[in-house]
């Protein structure tokens, strides 16, 4: 069933026309949604893989993803889910699936982190994927130095408070007004018009993030040409101005949701 449910909430994430991102209708110059359909089978196999630690799952599903596809499509997806499906199979919460994380946990998240190739992805100066640490990784610390500039850190540095109390609500309160596909739609661009985005801010400066969050601020979901605004400003640069993060966020709150 957990299994399932990952393949699922992939599937649903990488479906919806979500603005600035992969969907059926929308591709990037070396990403398409096929990509997240192969990438959806090997996080739901890999991620219930349970006689590995949670940190080997992680490294696993990106090391398999990227010999599948060439590209980087799910290493955000890999990091929530990774510990939510933990904590399911477990009926635990998932802070006490992350206070357990080990340094063979850590260092091979660090090691998914660098295979992935994920863009302007680093781990502030004592942990950078770009100089290849060696030796044990201290996932958690490494976390909450950069919690304040990669929202899925703050995921790990926070019991994943910010996911239950921010994302999931949204998503669910989306959905149960407008149905699935248009639910998530307007989830993202909500939960867009709340935070910057990391992933572009990381990418390409906070000020644009800012600007990207204010323009999402100012969109209304309940109309068409408004969102598609919004889709057109976002992919007037190639992919630079993806708001992934906040997609890997829906995609754990869809997880979380059907389990």
């Amino acid at each position: 069933m957990i299994a399932a449910a990952i393949r699922a909430a992939c599937l649903a994430e990488a479906s919806a026309a979500k603005v600035g991102n992969v969907h059926p209708g929308a591709s990037f110059a070396d990403l398409r949604f096929e990509h997240f359909q192969i990438a959806a089978d090997i996080a739901a196999v890999t991620l219930t893989d349970w006689d590995r630690t949670v940190g080997a799952r992680i490294l696993r599903c990106v090391d398999q993803t990227v010999a599948a596809t060439g590209t980087n499509v799910n290493l955000g997806i890999a990091l929530l889910i990774g510990p939510l499906a933990e904590a399911r199979r477990r009926d635990c919460p998932v802070g006490v699936v992350v206070d357990e994380l080990d340094h063979d946990d850590g260092s091979a998240i660090f090691a998914a982190i660098g295979r992935s190739r994920a863009g302007g992805l680093g781990m502030a100066d004592r942990y950078d994927v770009q100089t290849g640490y060696v030796g044990d990784f201290d996932v958690i610390g490494a976390m909450r130095l950069a919690k304040d500039r990669d929202r899925i850190a703050l995921q790990y540095a926070g019991g994943f408070v910010d996911l239950f109390d921010n994302v999931v609500p949204t998503v669910h309160r989306q959905i149960e007004r407008r149905g699935e596909a248009a639910g998530i739609v307007a989830a993202h661009v909500e939960l867009l018009s709340l935070a910057p985005d990391s992933l572009i801010a990381r990418k390409c400066g906070v000020a644009v993030a800012e600007e990207i969050r204010r323009r999402a601020a100012a969109t209304d979901a309940d109309d068409p040409a408004s969102v598609k605004d919004l889709d057109d400003f976002l992919r007037r640069d190639g992919n630079r101005l993806n708001p992934g993060t906040t997609a890997d966020l829906i995609a754990a709150a869809l997880f979380w949701l059907t389990t």
